[in-house]
């Protein structure tokens, strides 16, 4: 079985769109499609980090007058930790094709686990500075190269979209193309 990382990995060769001038329609469509699922999985995936890295800065951000710290407060606040992280930038955005894909348990996931698992979520009270900005660095850098991979297949997805309408425009494809 092919796992997630590898299908990225393939999506993402400096080869995935050559030749798509000759390719067939129904090919160009799953070609986007792969793209697109592989962009969502990779949008959950990038939430879920940003979600622990604004846990981890709240512990970072604690006052140090011995406010209370411990697993309580932080479900307590939770809501309000989530809530308060980066908002979302300028721009139209694109609408998800799911909310959350199936990448739990997956290697895409596994990933973040090893930097930051849930069980160790509940214990970072227990962690001094240092060892809190480690984290957080560790998942700022894996924030970027999940980013950095969605932004590329984006690329892929756009220069796919722009393919498929520009044989419509150029009669190189019949409206009834559009419907199947």
């Amino acid at each position: 079985m092919q796992s997630h990382r590898d299908d990225l990995s393939r999506l993402l060769t400096d080869t995935y769109l050559d030749g798509i001038e000759a390719r067939s329609l129904s090919d160009i469509r799953a070609m986007r499609t792969e793209c697109q699922q592989a962009e969502v999985a990779l949008s959950y995936l990038r939430r879920l980090i940003q979600g622990r890295l604004d846990i981890v800065h709240a512990y970072l951000d604690r006052p140090g007058d011995g406010a209370s710290s411990d697993l309580a407060s932080l479900v307590n606040d939770l809501p309000a930790i989530l809530s308060s992280g980066p908002g979302r930038p300028a721009g139209p955005g694109r609408l998800p094709m799911l909310l959350a894909p199936d990448t739990e348990e997956s290697d895409l996931t596994a990933e973040l686990d090893a930097v930051l698992d849930a069980d160790q979520i509940g214990r970072l009270a227990d962690l001094d500075v240092g060892a809190l900005g480690d984290r957080a660095t560790r998942l700022e850098n894996l924030e970027h190269r999940v980013s950095a991979d969605r932004r590329a297949l984006h690329e892929r997805i756009d220069r796919l979209q722009a393919e498929l309408v520009d044989r419509h425009k150029t009669g190189r494809a019949s409206v009834d193309g559009l419907l199947s």
